[in-house]
């Protein structure tokens, strides 16, 4: 059973959730109690010490972001409860939180709380993602780091110092450019949707390329890519004309 509380100052928004987890989710999670506005939203926490925090991103008197930076390492599992904003969803999505856009459909709910159940817990991590959320959504759209999960916790990892993603069955290996390796359970596809607008690129079925870290195109042999850390890939017949056309 998870302990939970709502943060959020909409009072229909609440009462929306609070009725989904109610009727269809209370055999995973127990409410503690709500809160609609930063202040008495740290102090519900700090009271009731739940295990997990729905918590909307702007409120009057503050935003989520300030109730987490008053948190520090006590900081518990966080989904975050937001109207459209895709800053904000781009820095939940690399800084590897979950999130429910509003009005919050019942299957999101659902997938968030099975995800969050099939990680790996760990307050002090909580603490350094949440640093790294907070610097990604204030780059308003140039996100610069990537929170890696792995059977540990996690890595973060500064994109442009990716060179390319290599997925194997269900996991995923990353190779940076100082030659350290990261390994994460997450497939390749999740990632390429994730990276695509950010200058990488899917080569091959199993291979995908940091733009910025290709060295050379070479016609022979079907095609291949060099890359900065000396690795040559082959190039499936599909994607040629795709990346050519990254650099045209």
């Amino acid at each position: 059973m998870i302990k939970a509380v709502i943060i959020d100052d909409e009072r229909d928004a609440r009462f929306l959730l609070r009725n989904m987890i109610e009727k269809k989710l209370s055999h995973k999670i127990q409410l503690l109690g709500e809160a609609d506005d930063v202040d008495t939203g740290f102090e519900l926490i700090t009271t009731k010490k739940p295990e997990l925090v729905f918590l909307d991103i702007r409120m009057k008197t503050g935003t989520g972001f300030d109730l987490l930076t008053k948190m520090g390492k006590e900081t518990p599992d966080i989904i975050f409860i937001t109207a459209y904003d895709q800053y904000a969803v781009d820095a939940f999505k690399f800084s590897a939180f979950g999130y429910l856009l509003k009005p919050i459909k019942l299957k999101e709910l659902e997938a968030s709380i099975e995800k969050l159940e099939g990680l790996k817990k760990g307050r002090h991590g909580n603490e350094k993602r949440i640093k790294v959320l907070i610097e990604n959504y204030g780059t308003r759209g140039e996100v610069q780091k990537l929170v890696i999960p792995n059977m540990n916790g996690f890595d973060v990892v500064e994109i442009p110092s990716i060179v390319k993603l290599e997925g194997d069955r269900n996991y995923t290996h990353f190779t940076m450019d100082d030659g350290t390796k990261v390994t994460t359970s997450k497939n390749l596809g999740e990632y390429e949707n994730l990276l695509e607008e950010y200058g990488f690129y899917r080569i091959h079925q199993s291979t995908i390329v940091s733009l910025r870290h290709v060295k050379a195109y070479k016609k022979a042999n079907d095609g291949y890519v060099e890359l900065s850390d000396g690795a040559v890939h082959k190039i499936s017949r599909n994607r040629k004309q795709g990346l050519i056309s990254k650099f045209l």
